[in-house]
């Protein structure tokens, strides 16, 4: 008579009493394993039903090869074991054994248990609350004058949810802007940012006097940051106050990751040939900037009108970058508290 042998949620066989028996010498199935005779109701031990008075095994201590399948589940396999998994359309899992004309597969549907049956339950009433919600909020926008009425009744201040949508995206936008930034040692991030900026070649370090971190590209030209590097720092957005570019092969689109730094308070993009006028305009959208190198940058006289108009920037340097001195003068007469070195 054949039998079955479960483990682990999972059920293996039909097996004859011989190929069991095997199977226990050989350690592949355990004498505490349950099995099950075909035709019987009733679970029992394996070592029971083949009547062996066999020792209890640690199931941890017996060293049993593992056949992964496709579908990641795992299966017992001995040397001279033609066992092999067979997932059946509905993805239960069963084993069975090549050979057999007619074979049975058991499957074991574990009960729930009582915290299980809560969660489920809590799970669904969740989703029908939110349903109804959705539904009545739906109705409202349809027939606001014929549902409103309605919801009141039921105490559901139907304006105040609505007008309260609507905020969250710019408030959340005008906090994050106000973030203040950190030491390095206070700043979190996650693992897949912090690798990327570790192979990134950009250097990272604390600012000396202030709260926030300095970003420094490479010297060496095959290192030096570009448009795409700047997107990794976007991660830090909050805590870079100084950003040196100097020789650098970011370009105008690059300017866009900058514009996102709203703590930015020094830029150094001296020798960055990549930026012309059209990008450099942009930079009037950095509020908080301070300081501002704009060395070998290609600049033309109305740029001083951008620079006029940074009500923050107190020190900023023109050399080689095209500019009249009529213009550079200019700018003295209408900012005199700013430094302006234009060599």
């Amino acid at each position: 008579m054949n039998l079955y042998v479960s483990r682990d949620g999972q059920t293996f066989g039909p097996y004859s009493k011989d190929q069991a028996r095997q199977f226990l010498e050989a350690g592949q199935l355990l004498a505490t394993d349950h099995a099950l005779l075909e035709g019987s109701a009733e679970w029992s031990t394996l070592g029971h039903l083949l009547n062996q008075a066999v020792p209890l095994q640690d199931p941890q201590a017996t060293s049993t090869p593992k056949l992964e399948q496709s579908d990641g589940t795992q299966n017992h396999e001995s040397a001279n074991s033609n066992l092999k998994a067979t997932p059946k359309p509905t993805g239960k899992r069963t084993q069975k054994v090549k050979g057999l004309n007619k074979p049975k597969t058991i499957i074991i549907r574990p009960k729930k248990g009582i915290f299980a049956r809560i969660f489920s339950t809590l799970m669904v009433f969740t989703f029908l609350l939110v349903l109804a919600v959705g539904g009545a909020v739906g109705a409202y926008f349809v027939m606001p004058s014929q549902v409103a009425p309605v919801l009141k009744k039921f105490g559901v201040p139907i304006e105040d949810l609505l007008s309260g949508v609507a905020s969250p995206s710019t408030d959340q936008e005008e906090s994050s802007a106000l973030v203040e930034p950190k030491n390095m040692d206070e700043i979190i991030i996650s693992e897949d940012a912090l690798e990327t900026l570790r192979f990134s070649g950009i250097r990272i370090q604390p600012m000396e006097k202030e709260k926030g971190l300095q970003i420094i590209t490479s010297p060496d030209p095959d290192l030096s940051i570009k448009d795409e590097d700047l997107g990794t720092l976007l991660t830090l957005s909050s805590h870079i106050v100084s950003l040196d570019l100097t020789n650098s092969k970011v370009t105008d689109q690059g300017i866009g990751s900058i514009m996102k730094l709203g703590n930015l308070k020094k830029l150094i993009l001296e020798g960055t040939t990549g930026i012309t006028i059209n990008g450099a305009r942009s930079l009037t959208g950095l509020a908080k900037l301070e300081y501002l190198n704009l060395i070998r940058v290609k600049l033309d006289d109305s740029f001083v009108d951008v620079l006029i108009a940074m009500t923050n920037l107190r020190e900023v340097y023109l050399f080689e970058t095209g500019l009249s001195e009529e213009a550079v003068n200019r700018l003295k007469t209408a900012r005199p508290k700013m430094f302006v070195n234009a060599g």
